[in-house]
């Protein structure tokens, strides 16, 4: 090999590792679960029960067994666990006919290994076509944990009209 070939192979290289380490960096796999349980929140028409249940799983999986759940709008503060979360979210599905949910501007910070904020726009969208229709943006922030190389949400600070709205 020459020494062109050994450059351009050690370049690529190095470039696959820098792809592999931001991939599969904390702040990545952080923004990338977000973005997967928003599409599981989503809502297109009637569910299947056995659906239903596969998209509440992955939001459920992602939820520590105590999480805390903060509203400063109505001095809302409770510490609840997956099950009543999960009950809450099909409730609040229920009420829709269709929803759509997207995770946008997510900033992540890590202050300390294994445990890290995060600040986003949740961009609600709900009952197209209907009387009823609804498009909002609400500002979230959300503290998270890694557990068993897991990263576990600890608590979330929702505005009212989110928790409260539709």
């Amino acid at each position: 090999m020459n020494n062109k070939s050994i450059i351009a192979v050690a370049v690529l290289l190095a470039g696959v590792f820098g792809w592999f380490l931001h991939h599969y960096s904390d702040k990545e796999v952080i923004k990338r679960t977000l973005s997967s349980i928003a599409v599981a929140l989503g809502k297109e028409g009637e569910e299947a029960p056995i659906q239903l249940a596969l998209k509440m799983k992955t939001v459920k999986d992602f939820i520590a067994p105590a999480c805390e759940v903060i509203v400063p709008e109505s001095n809302y503060h409770e510490v609840l666990d997956p099950d009543l979360v999960i009950r809450y979210l099909i409730v609040y599905r229920s009420r829709q006919a269709n929803l759509q949910v997207a995770i946008d501007k997510i900033l992540v910070d890590i202050p300390d290994k294994g445990s890290a904020e995060v600040s986003a726009l949740v961009h609600v969208t709900a009952n197209q076509n209907q009387p009823d229709f609804f498009d909002e943006v609400h500002p979230v922030k959300f503290s998270l944990q890694k557990q068993k190389k897991k990263w576990l949400l600890h608590q979330a600070t929702l505005p009212d009209a989110l928790v409260h709205g539709h």
